[in-house]
C-alpha cells in the first residue's frame, strides 16, 4: 500500500512539474526579443452583394510575399506583446459579368465580360498578444490574435480581358483597393531551439476593401473584405 501510495505521488508530482514548464509564469531574462519574417500569403479582396447592379462577380485568391521584422516585449515566459512591421505585396484575378449603358446610345445597354488581374503594396502594423507553450526544452508553441492596420501605397487594376456585345466599351468595375485597412490577425507556430520560428496567421479585414466613389453629391460604397492566409518562417535574435 505504501508503495502504491508513494507511486502515485511520484506521479502526480512529476504531471505537475510538467504542466509548470509547459505553461511557465517565470520571469524572461531579456525585456525584449527581435526577429525577422519572410513568408508568402494568398488574399482576396470581395466586393459588396450590392456594390454592382445586375452583375455576377467572382474574385479568386491570388499569392503574394510578406517581409518584416517583430519585437517581443516579455511581459513573463508564457506571455509577450508583439508589434510587427510588415511589406505585403498582394494579387488576385477576377471576372465580371454584366450590362453597361452604350455611349451615346440613350437607354441602350451592352453585354459585358470583364476579366483581369488585381495587385497591390502595402505596409503593415500588427500588434499580438502572443502565448507560448513549452512542449519540450527545444520546443515551444506559439499562438497569437490582435489588430492590425495596413495602408496601400500602390496598387494596380487590370483588365487582362475585356468582351463587348454592342458597342459599350467602358469596364464595368475600376476601383482602387481602399487607402486604409483594419482587421484582426491571428494565428500560430512553432518555436525551434529558441530562435527559429514557422508559423501561420489569417488576416481579417473590418471595413471596407475598396475605395469610395462621388459622383455629384452622392457617395457609392464598394464594400467587401480584405482576406489573408500567410505562411512564414523566422528567426529570433
Amino acid at each position: 500500500m505504501k508503495r502504491l501510495i508513494a507511486g502515485a505521488l511520484c506521479v502526480l508530482t512529476t504531471a505537475g512539474t510538467y504542466a509548470s514548464d509547459f505553461f511557465s509564469t517565470d520571469e524572461c531574462p531579456n525585456m525584449f526579443t527581435f526577429g525577422a519574417r519572410v513568408g508568402v500569403n494568398t488574399s482576396n479582396r470581395t466586393l459588396g452583394a450590392k456594390a454592382i447592379e445586375d452583375a455576377y462577380h467572382y474574385e479568386s485568391w491570388g499569392t503574394g510575399i510578406d517581409l518584416g521584422i517583430t519585437v517581443d516585449i516579455n511581459l513573463r515566459d508564457y506571455i509577450s506583446i508583439q508589434p510587427g512591421f510588415f511589406y505585403e505585396s498582394r494579387s488576385g484575378h477576377y471576372t465580371l459579368m454584366g450590362v453597361s449603358p452604350d455611349e451615346g446610345y440613350a437607354g441602350q445597354f451592352s453585354e459585358i465580360a470583364q476579366t483581369g488581374k488585381r495587385t497591390s503594396h502595402n505596409f503593415t502594423i500588427p500588434v499580438m498578444a502572443a502565448f507560448h507553450f513549452n512542449v519540450t526544452d527545444n520546443l515551444r508553441w506559439n499562438v497569437e490574435a490582435g489588430p492590425y492596420v495596413s495602408f496601400v501605397f500602390s496598387s494596380r487594376l487590370k483588365n487582362k480581358r475585356f468582351v463587348v456585345n454592342g458597342t459599350a466599351d467602358t469596364p464595368l468595375f475600376s476601383q482602387k483597393p481602399a487607402p486604409f485597412d483594419f482587421g484582426v490577425k491571428m494565428g500560430t507556430g512553432l518555436e525551434i531551439l529558441g530562435h527559429y520560428c514557422i508559423s501561420a496567421h489569417y488576416m481579417a479585414g473590418c471595413i471596407d476593401a475598396w475605395k469610395s466613389s462621388t459622383v455629384g453629391n452622392l457617395t457609392k460604397s464598394y464594400g467587401g473584405v480584405t482576406k489573408a492566409w500567410v505562411f512564414s518562417l523566422g528567426y529570433k535574435f
